[in-house]
């Protein structure tokens, strides 16, 4: 029984015993497809309906011998295909033929496709072997100045002398006459070497069991030493255990003598204005070669237009670059800040490298745990008598006011 025919069965139900006969005829039949009732059932309710006989034998008929098909007329799905066994049984006097020179057999079974979503509970993928690291400053400070290693036996102390005053008499001089007489004084000085640390504890299970943990507490503990050097070396201040920064030790720029002097000024200016007054008294000795600044303030100048808009960027000078000189951005400058100098007369003394150590403090033996250690032993030196190859601006927005002509 097709459709069409199961429509015109079901029309003639519904014109001799009404529409609701129709209705409920048909969800039993439905159920009955679905395998919800034995056939038995099925009869008895038909005959409660009023159904004659030979309608009743009609609809079992069609509901035992086509039930496939049946359910596919009143759910709309594709009907379940045959098993394996079932076309073998089926094809089973073609397949034999084959062995007399018959024609091939086609078996077309309807599979179950596997997808993802079957597995339930999967933690499979592809495991990246690296860890994502949280943002920091980025570290130049330590490239910019001159190494040196400090010599075994040093204990952990810098000596060297500084020139305290000069007294320079050379003159020209007539046949006979006394000749003048220079005079000059010098200063020792001492800089102690010293030591920046870090240390996290860890368990040792943390330590065994988690292959990723030790490099990352590696990793940590380098940053973190790195970071405060790079902080130091550009402002600590120099009291013990803390080194001395180049910013504490170089002299305040002083803008008197260039007041007024420069139109429309800008921060390429100022650091031309910077370089000349290191130079103009030690131009001999001094060539400063580096700007430290915050990127805000390079930023600021970089995008700069006239109101027609052109970039103010000037000829002898580029983002970084401007008269021979570097220009280093770095977050451990304060914003509105800089500092100009010869960098080749500041050196770090390095008395030992990064090094890690590993041990236990108070009870963490018995709690399988440990400590472990960064450390490294530095110092930057700067002499008094070379402070003068340096130059800060502790607010830039007044030193440009200052140059500014009226």
């Amino acid at each position: 029984m097709d459709e069409k025919e199961l429509k015109a069965l079901l029309e003639g139900i519904a014109a001799k015993n009404g529409e609701a006969i129709k209705a409920a005829v048909k969800t039993e039949m439905q159920a009955a497809t679905e395998g919800l009732m034995k056939s038995t059932e099925l009869a008895a309710k038909f005959e409660a309906m009023g159904l004659k006989e030979g309608v009743i034998k009609t609809l079992l008929d069609a509901v035992e011998k086509q039930g496939e098909e049946m359910r596919k007329i009143f759910n709309g799905n594709t009907p379940k295909g045959k098993s394996v066994d079932e076309m073998v049984v089926e094809k089973s006097d073609a397949i034999r033929a084959i062995s007399t020179g018959g024609p091939p057999v086609k078996l077309t079974v309807n599979k179950t496709l596997v997808t993802r979503s079957l597995l339930g509970g999967s933690t499979l993928g592809m495991r990246l072997p690296d860890v994502g690291q949280l943002g920091y400053p980025n570290t130049v400070m330590s490239s910019l100045f001159r190494h040196a290693q400090v010599s075994p036996g040093s204990n952990g102390v810098i000596r060297y002398f500084d020139q305290l005053s000069a007294t320079r008499n050379a003159a020209w001089v007539a046949e006979g006459a006394q000749k003048p007489e220079s005079a000059a004084a010098w200063i020792e000085r001492t800089l102690l070497i010293q030591k920046v640390a870090d240390s996290i504890p860890v368990t040792k299970e943390a330590w065994s069991d988690i292959p990723f943990i030790q490099s990352e507490i590696r990793r940590l503990l380098e940053v973190n030493l790195a970071l405060k050097i790079d902080d130091s070396l550009y402002d600590g201040d120099g009291i013990a255990p803390n080194i001395k920064g180049v910013f504490t030790s170089a002299p305040e720029f002083v803008t008197t003598p260039y007041i007024d002097k420069v139109d429309n000024a800008n921060l390429f200016d100022l650091i031309a204005t910077v370089s000349a007054d290191i130079q103009a008294g030690m131009g001999s000795k001094y060539k400063p070669n580096t700007v430290l600044i915050n990127p805000v303030n390079i930023l600021g100048l970089l995008v700069a237009k006239t109101p027609q808009g052109n970039y103010l960027l000037p000829p002898f000078g580029s983002s970084d670059n401007v008269l021979g000189m570097r220009i280093v951005a770095s977050g451990q400058v304060t914003a509105n800040t800089m500092v100009v100098g010869d960098f080749n007369y500041g050196t770090i003394y390095d008395l030992e490298d990064f090094t890690i150590e590993m041990g236990w403090i108070n009870d963490q033996f018995i709690k399988n745990c440990f400590t472990i250690l960064a450390e490294q032993r530095l110092a930057l030196l700067i002499r008094t008598g070379d402070e003068g190859a340096f130059r800060k601006v502790s607010n830039i927005t007044t030193a440009l006011a200052d140059l500014e002509t009226p």
